[in-house]
């Protein structure tokens, strides 16, 4: 996954709620618990939402990079 790129939601059980959306590739996202864990997230801005989105790394395997027109 690059930081910058465009994905789609596809696949698999994909949530209804995000199936063929576009979203933006925002990076890691580690949360350092107190207790010394560390959970590793990843941010997305989706299609027609304002805010970023923080979502578990599961998520990722739903994401397809669009192809670039060459």
């Amino acid at each position: 996954m690059q930081v910058g790129e465009l994905y789609r939601f596809e696949g698999g059980y994909c949530p209804m709620k995000f199936y063929g959306k576009i979203a933006v590739y925002l990076g890691e996202d580690f949360i350092h618990r107190d207790d010394g864990i560390t959970v590793e997230n990843h941010t997305l801005l989706l299609q027609g939402e304002t805010a970023p989105r923080c979502v578990d790394r599961m998520v990722l395997r739903w994401l397809t990079p669009l192809k670039k027109k060459v």
